[in-house]
């Protein structure tokens, strides 16, 4: 298990050590003629905006989980009702050279803390052009909403960060790219095509 792990850290550094990646993934249960990030949902990882995940699998994943939590809401809808979209994203190289960009190479307290502040704000607190780190799990809010409720011991404090670091598995953590400007969407994203994702 060890041994597993240090692998996929080593992976996962690899991945956020090298240049930008520039061909992406966006998975969703909605048509996408052109990005909007206002329509993205706010207390999210890096803010209210568009994320785009640099695994084929990982976006397939979260276009599963958007198209349950449709139906969760929906409960008069069948899956026949709900079409599951998988987009390419191709990113312009070089504009994205100029831009303002947050990397985070791991899931430390550093990463946590941005986490945290753009969860309890529920917009876009910061200022950057593009984020870019691993992706929280799935357990996200449960465990998040035990940190706020002092279930960590005192929010804030070193001893609760790490505990909710490690309940939020950063053994499973994909990487995501964050864009919460609109400017910057409609210049970056050089093309997206929907592709075919059985």
């Amino acid at each position: 298990i060890v041994l597993q792990k240090k692998k996929w850290w080593r992976r996962l550094i690899t991945m956020l050590q090298a240049d930008c990646e520039y061909i992406l993934y966006h998975g969703t249960v909605s048509e996408i003629k052109q990005v909007d990030v206002t329509k993205g949902r706010g207390r999210k990882d890096f803010g209210k905006g568009f994320y785009i995940a640099t695994s084929k699998k990982q976006a397939i994943g979260m276009m599963h989980k958007k198209c349950k939590e449709m139906l969760r809401r929906n409960r008069n809808k069948s899956t026949n009702d709900v079409k599951e979209h998988l987009y390419e994203v191709e990113l312009d190289e070089n504009y994205l050279r100029t831009l303002s960009i947050k990397k985070f190479l791991i899931p430390d307290q550093e990463w946590l803390d941005f986490i945290l502040w753009c969860r309890e704000d529920g917009n876009t607190p910061h200022n950057y052009d593009l984020v870019i780190g691993p992706t929280a799990d799935d357990d996200t809010m449960i465990c998040l909403r035990a940190y706020w409720d002092g279930l960590y011991g005192k929010v804030g404090s070193y001893e609760a960060k790490n505990i909710l670091l490690n309940n939020l598995e950063p053994d499973n953590l994909g990487v995501q790219y964050f864009i919460g400007k609109q400017e910057v969407a409609d210049r970056l994203i050089k093309s997206m095509k929907e592709i075919d994702w059985r």
